[in-house]
């Protein structure tokens, strides 16, 4: 109960800075507005973006991706660290070191949009076993990955150097929760962004969308998200299934709505819908677009094209999935697909973004 409370006091104090629409130009709404849609076009025909899209936007005044991204602009200081999660282990009952494409690619390229925007050293967390996955996608995104006191200490450097680092988080809940309250205080993020990170359900399961239940392969960030909460940090929740973190601000709209929303496959009956709260909540076709849409905001917010990633890193980083070893989450190949959706899908829509940031930019 207590941590609802805080989050219902947080959601409010977040969409003071958000509500403020009459200040914000109607091109920059309406830009806006169109980069929500964008990432949320069902191109697979899943079926499920336009309920939570739906019951997501009835929370919020502006564009889903605007409100986070203008929280982020006006909280995030230049050398802040910032805490991204992410990591889905898939098929875990057959080996714990598979992971899929939707989710670390875009961790590391919200990683470097924001290390760009705000020179800012990312932290980016995922189960033990996909680390080393991870690491070779977010050196595919153009950082040197380094231990948290060397990524500290590079923003310093005299001579440009580009760092993130990656670690590992307790699946274990004891663990969680003690690792959870270290690392607020040790390193006090200025945000905590989970992209395609499953949460638990109100006993405390985690579930696949399909209604298998996960809760012992799974990393336990809801209690990172929990703790940063408590300190008065941001929380940003990019999903597209249901089931992830940052869905409990719409769990109760969405759950008779959603297949396994109300009853999951396993005893707890519970369904798969997390019970996790973020200030702030992305629903995307893809999470991957998700992060892109954030990017893609921050960039016309701040003026700065740069920011938001081009189709050359689009295919570099998926590449460096390939060569980590991520699988496609429905087809089960290791490429370059994501969502079952192919390369040349996923770079049309980095086209379209980019398109979208230049317009903007044009036009405010």
């Amino acid at each position: 109960m207590k941590s609802q409370s805080i989050s219902k006091v947080k959601f409010v104090e977040m969409q003071k800075i958000v509500k403020k629409s009459k200040d914000l130009p109607q091109i920059l709404v309406d830009i806006a507005g169109s980069i929500d849609r964008l990432i949320t076009v069902d191109i697979p025909l899943r079926g499920v973006i336009g309920i939570l899209y739906r019951a997501a936007r009835e929370k919020i005044s502006i564009p889903l991706t605007l409100a986070a991204a203008q929280a982020l602009a006006n909280s995030i200081k230049a050398k802040d660290v910032v805490f991204i999660a992410t990591g889905w282990p898939d098929r875990p009952e057959v080996s714990p070191w598979i992971g899929e494409t939707d989710g670390p690619l875009g961790a590391a390229l919200l990683s470097r949009a924001l290390h760009q925007a705000f020179n800012v050293v990312p932290f980016i967390f995922i189960e033990q076993e996909l680390v080393p996955a991870m690491r070779k996608v977010t050196q595919a995104a153009g950082f040197k990955v380094l231990a948290p006191i060397e990524a500290i200490k590079a923003i310093d450097s005299k001579a440009p150097l580009h760092s993130a680092s990656v670690l590992s988080f307790p699946t274990d809940i004891n663990e969680a929760i003690r690792t959870s309250s270290e690392l607020i205080q040790k390193y006090k993020p200025s945000a905590v962004i989970c992209i395609e990170k499953a949460g638990m359900n109100a006993k405390g399961y985690i579930h696949s969308v399909r209604g298998d239940e996960k809760t012992k392969y799974v990393a336990k960030i809801d209690f990172l998200v929990r703790e940063a909460k408590k300190s008065g940090i941001i929380t940003i929740g990019i999903g597209d299934g249901g089931n992830e973190i940052g869905m409990g601000i719409i769990r109760e709209k969405i759950r008779k709505l959603l297949p396994f929303g109300n009853k999951c496959n396993c005893p707890c009956g519970e369904g798969i819908v997390s019970v996790t709260e973020t200030d702030f909540l992305i629903t995307a076709t893809v999470s991957n677009w998700g992060a892109y849409g954030i990017a893609a905001c921050l960039a016309i917010l701040l003026g700065r094209p740069e920011i938001f990633h081009n189709r050359d890193i689009e295919c570099r980083i998926l590449q460096g999935c390939a060569d980590a070893g991520l699988i496609d989450g429905i087809s089960g190949y290791v490429g370059e697909s994501v969502d079952s959706l192919p390369k040349k899908i996923h770079v049309a829509i980095v086209d379209i973004l980019s398109e979208m940031v230049r317009k903007g930019l044009q036009m405010m």
